[in-house]
């Protein structure tokens, strides 16, 4: 039985994926060896001659599933300061482009302290739900594999099975079942969630090659999906959590079906939106992210994404400060408080 189990392995490990368009860690983008080692030891690279790079083995090895490090550590040593990965964690080393979402923090040292967006390895409850990462075993504290699955996903009900899940989500956040948020790469297509307009690069991930449609006028499958551990934040206009019986009311501010400026009379304001040279991000079924009159801002909505990064940034629960002048960063543009991302679609106050 045990000669069998190790064959089994073997040929998990040269098994050739089936090629598959997407995000990298899925179809053909998955590369075994830079997750996983076979004996828990290596000393050289898989060339001929010795020679090639290979991730770094931890120093509790072995570890279970075959895998080089610990959860948090194996993915930092590539997403963290690497040029041939996307730095997600603190400042983004490699630059230039101002990443879509952000970045996480992990010891909670100035300027991303603990409190400006998801912290790697906390044992805290999910603002707004139940959820908490796991407090003993090997794993303790949150992990990047709560929220991504590094084999890529194709989205439990995802229509789309072919380029599966945005960014490998998982599809059940925080235990949550059905989560799903495909995508579209280069060529738009306004019935998936996200648009990427580049499918690789250094500007992959940048906020100004993603954008989100709205393929359904009541809902975003974002916020269904963040709602997977923070509960209470989401849901539809006239559920109990959130209020907003008769398009106002509201009791949590909306994640989707409530349109900018449908109400009007002091409500959110469609010609604030438009007279802003740097928007928030928000969902649209027309494609038109960027409308520069009141009249074009016709099915605008706010998610998730308008006011945080997915990961964080230096503010306060990784809120984005867009004032819509000047320079854009993650942390918004020349805005230094949360008024002014309140301004991008809201006029009381002056």
């Amino acid at each position: 039985m045990k000669r069998l189990v190790f064959l089994a392995v073997v040929a998990l490990f040269l098994m050739v994926p089936a090629v598959m368009a997407g995000d990298y860690h899925m179809g053909s983008g998955l590369t075994c060896a830079e997750c996983h080692v076979m004996h828990a030891e290596q000393h050289h690279g898989y060339n001929a001659n010795g020679g090639g790079n290979y991730t770094t083995i931890g120093p509790d090895a072995p570890y279970e599933y075959l895998l080089r490090n610990k959860i948090n550590d194996l993915c930092l040593s590539c997403h963290d300061g690497a040029t041939s990965a996307p730095d997600v964690l603190d400042g983004n080393t490699p630059g230039p482009a101002v990443r879509q979402a952000g970045a996480l923090n992990r010891d909670g040292s100035s300027p991303y302290y603990k409190y400006d967006g998801h912290t790697l390895d906390t044992v805290a409850v999910a603002p707004g739900g139940t959820w908490r990462p796991d407090t003993a075993g090997l794993e303790v504290g949150l992990n990047c594999a709560n929220c991504h699955e590094p084999h890529g996903d194709p989205g439990v009900g995802n229509p789309d099975t072919v380029l599966g899940q945005y960014r490998n989500l998982v599809s059940d956040p925080g235990g949550a079942s059905d989560k799903w948020v495909n995508y579209a790469v280069v060529s738009n297509d306004p019935t998936k969630a996200v648009y990427e307009r580049l499918a690789s690069g250094s500007s992959h991930y940048s906020y100004t090659n993603v954008d989100f449609n709205e393929p359904l006028t009541d809902g975003s499958h974002y916020g269904a999906w963040c709602q997977g551990c923070h509960t209470d934040f989401h849901g539809k206009q006239g559920d109990a959590n959130m209020g907003g019986t008769g398009g106002e009311e509201w009791l949590r501010h909306p994640t989707a079906d409530a349109n900018i400026g449908a109400l009007g009379g002091g409500h959110s304001s469609k010609s604030v939106f438009a007279g802003r040279a740097n928007k928030v991000k928000v969902m649209t079924a027309t494609g038109n992210w960027n409308p520069s009159t009141s009249g074009d801002v016709t099915d605008h909505t706010p998610s998730c994404f308008s006011c945080h990064k997915g990961h964080g940034n230096k503010n306060a629960f990784g809120l984005i400060f867009m004032s819509g002048t000047g320079t854009v960063t993650e942390e918004g543009d020349a805005g230094t408080a949360v008024r002014n991302l309140c301004k991008q679609c809201h006029g009381q106050g002056g």
